[in-house]
């Protein structure tokens, strides 16, 4: 018997157990998603779910994992999924994932300079949908890559990223925290991510930052990096995804849209001068 969850993702009851099932339709990218779970099956990685073998190249089978999206509000879900990813990174000491050439190089910077040209080519829908904010959050952005590129740059190791550590890819079950999703996995400096995962969390702390740094020594290790901070990372990719939703997509996004924006610009002057006082001491 089959479940449909979403598009081309369904739970499968057999009499050998309950699967998930994944379809892609990118051969490469399910054989790159594979490689990945084989590479952290062999050397016994916690925090993944087991990939079971099947015929089907364009299929990922697993065990079915039951448990819920972690919760970036509350401090037992922040500790336990930034557990996992910093296990996850530290895979380097038993992966060589950059002899991997199914997974591609990343670089926050360069993609985030993508991001800004995109929103600058979509003003028209953008000025619409952000009114007023439209030009501030260009000027936040625009001075925080300025501030970006400016910063000297301090080579760090590559590894394995997750590439998506929004929260619903970290599931919370009797069995412990389990990453889910690697589709998006790439090879890349540990740094980054962390950055990705601050950002993604700031919003559901009321942009505490002092806070998250004292309860979280391994964000520590992007200390240098605190600066990508500033850019407006949230706003415009959420923002971005909105222009390519359906009418009733949007009207359901609308607010949700419309109060992360009005958070950010309302945070961004104080967490700039928190950046500065982390930075300085």
């Amino acid at each position: 018997m089959a479940l449909v969850i979403k598009e081309n993702c369904w739970k499968w009851e057999s009499s050998k157990g309950s699967f998930f099932m994944k379809y892609y339709e990118d051969v490469y990218l399910a054989t790159k998603v594979k490689m990945v779970h084989n590479q952290l099956e062999k050397i016994q990685f916690p925090y993944h779910i087991i990939s079971e073998k099947n015929e089907d190249a364009h299929i990922l089978k697993q065990q079915w994992y039951e448990g819920k999206s972690a919760d970036y509000r509350k401090l037992s879900d922040q500790k336990k999924t930034l557990k996992a990813l910093k296990a996850l990174h530290e895979t380097r000491n038993e992966v060589d994932w950059e002899t991997y050439k199914l997974l591609p190089n990343y670089e926050l910077k360069e993609k985030w300079h993508r991001r800004f040209e995109r929103f600058i080519e979509n003003e028209g829908p953008l000025k619409m949908l952000l009114q007023e904010n439209y030009k501030k959050i260009v000027s936040i952005a625009a001075n925080a890559l300025q501030n970006i590129d400016d910063t000297n740059a301090i080579e760090n190791p590559k590894t394995l990223l997750h590439g998506d550590v929004v929260h619903h890819n970290f599931m919370m079950g009797e069995k412990g925290v389990k990453i889910v999703d690697f589709d998006l996995a790439c090879v890349g400096e540990y740094t980054d991510e962390i950055i990705l995962w601050i950002h993604r969390v700031l919003p559901n702390v009321s942009y505490q930052l002092p806070n998250l740094f004292e309860q979280h020594p391994y964000l520590q290790e992007a200390k240098h990096k605190l600066q990508y901070l500033r850019f407006p990372n949230e706003v415009m990719r959420e923002a971005l995804f909105y222009l390519k939703c359906n009418p009733r997509q949007k009207q359901a996004c609308y607010p949700f849209i419309q109060s992360i924006i009005s958070e950010a610009i309302q945070h961004e002057k104080n967490l700039s001068k928190t950046i500065e006082i982390i930075q300085e001491s």
